[in-house]
């Protein structure tokens, strides 16, 4: 009959998300594990079939700590700025659960994988649809750009390269959605002009525009 485990399913993956915010995810392993719970490593396995199940449900924990991040976000007005805003705050605040659950390269590979596992597409188009008085198409092309530009800060901030306050995250991102919006609804020609050395000379009413 096996041994009862001295600790419940819930705090051992509490445990897990302990680890992996004051250390990162590298120093989660069985291991480290039973150190903290002071059990045997088997122990482990009575409530978590292997590693990539216990992952999972840690994955589902830690998204439900960048859940609260987002809600409050989605609470303010504008929803959009406001979940722009906290997404990059998790990644201040909570570094090594952002980069747990954004920054893995095993677990994204393309821009669409990185907005489902997100998770908020459909909400955010839909609110960007009302913020911009825009249709869904030219509301998905904004989203997907400030999600670049988001998740670009973000990164930066997991790594501790930068640090910004709301107030700075409130006029970026503002300058970015404004500039994105403007873009995809004047769909102007130079706007996808790839640089070229000795290219050809771009029309004058571009912004690109030199008279060398």
């Amino acid at each position: 009959m096996p041994r009862k485990p001295k600790y419940t399913k819930e705090e051992l993956v509490d445990t897990a998300v302990a680890i992996i915010r004051e250390e990162g995810e590298e120093s989660l392993s069985a291991r480290n594990l039973v150190k903290r719970l002071g059990t045997a490593p088997a122990t482990i396995f009575t409530h978590f079939p292997s590693m990539d199940a216990l992952e999972e449900a840690l994955t589902e924990r830690v998204r439900e700590l960048y859940n609260v991040y987002v809600n409050r976000g989605l609470s303010k007005n504008p929803p959009f700025k406001g979940f722009a805003i906290e997404h990059v705050k998790f990644s201040q605040e909570e570094p090594n659960l952002y980069i747990f659950l954004f920054l893995r390269p095993k677990i994204t590979k393309t821009l669409d994988e990185v907005m489902e596992r997100e998770g908020h597409k459909e909400l955010l188009v839909g609110e960007a649809m009302k913020v911009f008085s825009c249709d869904k198409e030219t509301a998905e092309e904004v989203y997907e750009n400030l999600v670049i530009y988001m998740f670009g800060l973000a990164s930066m901030c997991s790594k501790g390269l930068c640090s910004f306050t709301e107030e700075e995250l409130a006029k970026k991102f503002g300058l970015a959605a404004g500039g994105f919006l403007h873009a995809v609804k004047e769909n102007l020609p130079w706007y996808s002009i790839v640089p070229e050395e000795n290219g050809k000379v771009i029309a004058e009413e571009s912004p690109y525009h030199s008279e060398q």
